[in-house]
């Protein structure tokens, strides 16, 4: 298993999109479809500002820049160690209220102050998920609904300014297939190398019949030729 940064991220921002979706369908117990998207949304927009940030310089990410670099300088001479949380595990990336921070005055890219109050939002109801419990009136949970969507939606458009093919590359995440569907997919693949063998061999028995009827045509006039030849001879 392999995450990119850019995977996570469009992993989470999927998910998100998938359950907002499937709200608007639901008459009823939507609340974990809520809960989901809080969660994943939070998520998948923390980790692709921490690729952006990443892009302009790698110890961006870190909460604490002097410690990154010290991990890092160790890095370059353990050949064992994969990346610089195998060499000091108490190393911590910034949180998304900070990356939001980072990107805008380290960085140089203004984030919308809708968008950013929107995120922060999120992410407040977020803590509440993931840390106690949320009580919210139906008019508090449809205004969190359209919240998602609009944060969601607004995310994605700014994310893309500056990652290449997020939208396609959100589009293509979650991907699966089951054993079942492998099969099919080998039945088809089977199937199809199938009929164009028996084409093949079709088209080859059709080419050599036409050769012989040729040939037999081109033997027949040969002999009606000779014959005709013959009876000329004779008849002088």
């Amino acid at each position: 298993m392999k995450f990119t940064l850019i995977d996570n991220g469009a992993d989470s921002l999927k998910s998100a999109y998938e359950n907002i979706e499937k709200l608007d369908e639901l008459l009823e117990g939507g609340q974990h479809r809520i809960k989901d998207a809080v969660i994943f949304l939070n998520h998948g927009v923390e980790i692709l500002l921490k690729l952006i940030l990443k892009k302009h310089s790698p110890s961006l990410m870190f909460e604490k820049i002097p410690f990154y670099m010290d991990a890092k300088k160790k890095l370059k001479h353990d050949t064992t160690a994969k990346n610089v949380f195998d060499i000091d595990k108490s190393l911590k990336t910034v949180s998304l209220l900070e990356a939001l921070k980072r990107v805008e005055f380290l960085c140089d890219i203004e984030i919308p102050e809708s968008l950013n109050a929107s995120i922060l939002y999120v992410n407040g109801i977020r803590n509440q998920v993931m840390h106690y419990e949320v009580d919210l009136s139906d008019d508090e949970s449809s205004r969190l609904v359209s919240k998602l969507k609009f944060c969601y939606e607004e995310s994605v458009k700014f994310l893309e300014m500056h990652i290449e093919n997020l939208s396609t590359i959100i589009e293509d995440s979650r991907f699966e297939i089951t054993h079942e569907d492998y099969e099919d997919q080998e039945a088809e693949i089977y199937a199809e190398m199938q009929y164009e063998m028996e084409r093949e061999a079709y088209l080859e028995d059709m080419h050599y019949e036409m050769q012989r009827e040729m040939r037999e045509e081109q033997e027949a006039h040969e002999q009606e030729m000779m014959e005709s030849m013959y009876t000329d001879s004779h008849h002088r």
